[in-house]
Parts: C-alpha cells; sequence; structure tokens
C-alpha cells in the first residue's frame, strides 16, 4: 500500500470502498442527493458562479451530469462491487465531485461517525467548492 501523501483520488477512494464496503450505498445515496440538488437549482448556480479558472460552473456541471449518467446508467447498483464503485466516481476529475459529495455527506448526521474520520483522514474537511446564495 502507498503511503497516504503520495496517494491519488482513486487510490483514497479504493481504500474507502474497501474499508467500508457496508457504507457504499450510503454514499452513492449522498451522490445522487448532490446531483439532484445541482440540477434542480442549476440555473440559480450558474448565474451566481463565483469560482474563477479551473472550476468553472461548465466544468463543475459536466461532474455532476457524468455522476448522474453514472448512477442512472448502473442502475443505481454501483455500491454492490467496491472496485468498480471507486473506478467509476474516483478517476480522473470525476473525483472532484465526488469529494465535494463525500465531505458534505460526512458533515451530515446520516454519515457514521468512523466514516466521517476517514473522509476527513483521506480527503480533508474543507469544501471544494464554497456555495454562496445569490441574493438579488
Amino acid at each position: 500500500m502507498k503511503a497516504l501523501n503520495k496517494m491519488d483520488n482513486l487510490d483514497k477512494g479504493t481504500l474507502l470502498s474497501k474499508l467500508f464496503p457496508e457504507a457504499l450505498q450510503g454514499i452513492q445515496n449522498a451522490i445522487e442527493k448532490q446531483c439532484g440538488y445541482f440540477l434542480q437549482n442549476e440555473t440559480a448556480f450558474r448565474e451566481g458562479w463565483h469560482q474563477k479558472g479551473f472550476f468553472t460552473a461548465e466544468f463543475w456541471y459536466r461532474l455532476v451530469e457524468n455522476a448522474h449518467k453514472t448512477i442512472e446508467k448502473n442502475d443505481r447498483q454501483l455500491w454492490k462491487r467496491p472496485n468498480w464503485f471507486a473506478d467509476h466516481f474516483f478517476d480522473g476529475h470525476n473525483s472532484l465531485f465526488t469529494v465535494h459529495c463525500l465531505i458534505e455527506y460526512a458533515d451530515s448526521e446520516d454519515c457514521n461517525p468512523d466514516l466521517t474520520q476517514a473522509i476527513h483522514l483521506l480527503f480533508g474537511s474543507e469544501k471544494l467548492l464554497k456555495i454562496i446564495p445569490n441574493d438579488n
């Protein structure tokens, strides 16, 4: 096994999936919930987008769509196969949205305290996307 500071998000996602296979359905549900949240509020988010550079609204919504399509395409059952789960949600840029979802999930009461600690150890606790309501 690699040292934690040498792991990329795919390595960390694979480890998390193998350590907490019983939590994958809850994590997938949290990802699906975040997809729904962003898709329902897409117009407002795009109009109020303040992130600059790499994190454009277009880029972010591609990640949301990728996660949403992955869940739908796999009949919402990726959680039954930890390696598959990690390959779909933690590979490449798609991992950015997944990490966002994990950190949000870790802050919820639905998340097991041990899983919360593991998420914070592997991925940190700082939100990747600062959501600021548009008060126009």
